[in-house]
């Protein structure tokens, strides 16, 4: 449904879709493929999530303003939606709407953070964690 208000924009496997760090000012509705979400922190990637078919991702940058906190990259050919921040912003013009959202996604930036630091040492429960941070998208 959250596709139908976005651009079509196809990515190739591999490519990376937007980086850690970076300002965000769009958000992704998958239509086809695989994205992996990633951070880096000393060096040391964890993942954080493949997302599929209908997952979104990107929204953390529209609703808090703060760079992205992970890395979106393409595993496979990859079919989007691009949802602009003005979109985004009249879909979620309730105020409530709008600061339960915000609220969630400082709460996700700081699990984010943490799996983030993790050592290489500790790559049973990094992998672990992992597979729990995948069911973060529980909102679709």
């Amino acid at each position: 449904m959250l596709e139908q208000y976005g651009v079509p924009r196809q990515y190739k496997d591999g490519e990376v879709i937007f980086r850690q760090g970076r300002s965000g000012q769009e958000m992704y509705v998958i239509r086809r493929g695989k994205v992996r979400i990633f951070g880096t922190h000393d060096g040391s990637e964890t993942t954080f999530a493949v997302l599929r078919e209908k997952d979104f991702f990107g929204e953390m940058s529209l609703l808090t303003g703060d760079p992205r906190s992970a890395t979106a990259q393409a595993q496979g050919d990859v079919s989007v939606s691009v949802i602009d921040a003005a979109t985004f912003a009249h879909l979620i013009s309730e105020p409530l709407v709008h600061d339960i959202l915000t609220r969630m996604s400082h709460r996700l930036q700081k699990v984010d953070n943490e799996l983030e630091k993790l050592g290489s040492q500790d790559t049973i429960r990094r992998e672990h964690l992992g597979h729990l941070m995948e069911q973060r998208h529980w909102l679709t």
